[in-house]
């Protein structure tokens, strides 16, 4: 098939567009008709690309995206319109504009097949070369305005999301610059690239020096630097977060004041570490309030302990004289005076055992609880502990339950002030009575004793309070100063293992305590 052009046409002024910035297919099965469409097209500037077939065509359309097709109808095997179709299929060159060329007469089956297969326009061989340049360069104009306005609307877009961006960011900035805090923007080798208003106004830095990392530095206590640096050096090694308490001098005064800083990394989408952001925040009032409270608990601990001892030397003397009281009386006492002795003899032991707590819970808090360790008998230490309450009441009575040979290595006299502390805890909120079970298991290389009463029960709210000292399960007193359960803790504590309580808060229902221990490794 040769294209022949024997019609003579007036000239006319081609359609600017724009050089080697689009790319045309041309599709035949002859080498001669493709040279000849190169020849007729070639004044126009544009890339052309040959495709002697219609799957060598799709493959080209696999690499790149083109302005035009002149594809031949009659072409073995897949002829233009299945290959119009197959274009059309595919999502970027679905509106791609395809000019069919044709030997074939304007009949209306080979029109109706044209347009169907998708054809922008339908060119009868022969045709006037120039004919087929102007609808060519019709195309690629349209193709390049179509283009231009495809830019011009992703730079409009670029431009909003830009500005959006900015407004965003500014935004943030004011917010972050009305923070009560102190944020800083590092870059992931510590640069300074901002720092909010607080920060500024409080170091009395100017914008241009709170990036700079010595005039920062310049603030800090002169005690914590060596902390800063080391806490730096740290960040860089792990990458982690990580929070400090540093000493930040302000401005209007001199005052160094504590703050916590905290550091957390900034990654990227792939995990890189890009930056950091670093707070600070005023704790000043706070840790001078917990160290005042901290030294009045001293105080008061102190001033316990002395008022221990000092009760320690007349306490023991009434005891004595009480005990000589009653040897001298002898047999020839009357009721009356006997029952005296014993009120006296009961008061005397009662504030020696007050005295004691007190002094116990001074050893907990200063780590000078001393233990005597050795082998214990549990089972055996608890039936000591029972005996410690007989006789009780009519009605009333303490239980055992623990397996023959379950041995701890422990100091047995404090274990029996433990068991002692919390069967009378048992007692001493059981006031309509009842029976008190102790029982006794072996978990694994764990002891578990439980002590179980069914008495007035603990409010779900203060079953962790009742082991502070001076704590109460109720409002009210039932005898004791609140240091037993207090005591009981720290001595299982030393031990290495723990108490706790579980009650549902329902009278009548009592309470558990459970008391862990381990067993000595063999």
């Amino acid at each position: 098939m040769a294209l022949e052009g024997t019609e003579q046409l007036t000239p006319h002024v081609p359609i600017r567009v724009e050089p080697r910035t689009t790319s045309i297919l041309l599709v035949d099965d002859h080498a001669s008709n493709l040279l000849a469409l190169e020849a007729i097209l070639e004044p126009m500037g544009q890339k052309l690309v040959k495709a002697a077939s219609g799957p060598e065509a799709l493959r080209w359309l696999l690499r790149e995206d083109f302005a035009l097709i002149l594809l031949d109808v009659q072409m073995p095997g897949m002829d233009g319109f299945e290959t119009a179709r197959i274009i059309r299929q595919r999502e970027r060159s679905r509106y791609t504009p395809i000019i069919f060329l044709t030997a074939h007469g304007r009949d209306e089956a080979n029109l109706v097949s044209g347009y169907a297969s998708g054809a922008a326009d339908y060119v009868v061989k022969p045709f006037h070369p120039e004919v087929l340049r102007w609808k060519a360069e019709a195309f690629v104009a349209l193709y390049v305005r179509q283009r231009a306005l495809q830019r011009q609307e992703a730079a409009l877009w670029e431009r909003e999301r830009r500005m959006l961006e900015r407004q965003g960011e500014l935004r943030f900035r004011r917010l972050v610059d009305s923070m009560p805090q102190f944020v800083w923007a590092l870059l992931a080798d510590g640069t300074i690239s901002y720092a909010n208003r607080g920060w500024l106004d409080y170091a009395g830095l100017t914008a241009e020096q709170g990036r700079q990392r010595e005039d920062n530095l310049r603030c800090f206590h002169p005690e914590d630097l060596g902390k800063v640096r080391a806490t730096w050096d740290v960040l860089r090694r792990s990458g982690m977060p990580r929070e400090q308490e540093y000493r930040l001098r302000r401005a209007t005064d001199g005052e160094f004041r504590w703050f916590l800083c905290r550091t957390l990394p900034e990654r990227d989408g792939a995990g890189r570490l890009v930056g950091w952001i670093s707070t600070a925040t005023d704790i000043d009032d706070a840790r001078r309030a917990v160290e005042t409270l901290r030294a009045t608990n001293e105080a008061k601990d102190m001033f316990l302990t002395l008022a221990a001892h000092e009760l320690r030397t007349p306490l023991q003397a009434a005891r004595s004289y009480a005990d000589l009281a009653r040897k001298k009386a002898g047999e020839e006492q009357t009721p009356k005076v006997a029952r005296a002795l014993e009120g006296i003899q009961r008061s005397v032991g009662r504030m020696a055992r007050l005295v004691e707590n007190l002094l116990d819970v001074g050893r907990l808090q200063r780590g000078e609880l001393s233990l005597e360790e050795g082998d214990v008998d549990v089972r055996a230490l608890l039936r000591e502990v029972a005996e410690h309450f007989d006789p009780l009441p009519e009605g009333r009575d303490i239980q055992v339950e623990a397996p023959e040979g379950l041995v701890l290595r422990a100091d047995g006299e404090r274990l029996d002030q433990v068991l002692t502390n919390l069967v009378s805890n048992a007692l001493r909120y059981s006031p309509d009575g009842g029976d008190i079970r102790l029982r006794a298991r072996e978990e694994g290389r764990w002891v578990h004793v439980e002590v179980l009463d069914h008495g007035l029960g603990i409010p779900e709210d203060r079953l962790e309070n009742i082991f502070e000292r001076f704590g109460r399960a109720h409002g009210v007193s039932y005898g004791g100063l609140g240091l037993g359960l207090a005591i009981a803790r720290g001595i299982v504590e030393r031990h290495g293992g723990r108490v706790w309580a579980e009650s549902s808060g329902r009278p009548g229902h009592g309470s558990t305590f459970h008391v862990v221990l381990p067993r000595p490794v063999s």
